[in-house]
């Protein structure tokens, strides 16, 4: 029994056809909103990342550095989430 899969490619036969970005978003347009939501949910979490050492050292500069104790509470909280992917 022939599968056809679709994630990023499309296969018949063996053969691939990259699928272009624009033909993925008319693609989400036509599912229904459950689904759609779920695709914005996967894109938002894909697109979180732990920030790399340096990134957080200069965090890390301007929390010392901040005139007020509400802007270093700021500093901190964004070291935190810059640690665990959440920036």
């Amino acid at each position: 029994m022939l599968k056809t899969v679709w994630l990023a490619r499309h296969r018949v036969f063996g053969y691939t056809h990259d699928v272009t970005a624009v033909e993925i978003i008319e693609e989400i347009k036509r599912l229904p909103r459950a689904e759609q939501n779920q695709v914005i949910d996967f894109v938002q979490k894909a697109g979180r990342r732990p920030l790399a050492p340096a990134e957080l050292g200069k965090l890390a500069e301007q929390m010392v550095e901040a005139k007020t104790p509400a802007e270093g509470d700021q500093m901190q909280a964004e070291i935190v989430q810059g640690f665990y992917g959440r920036f």
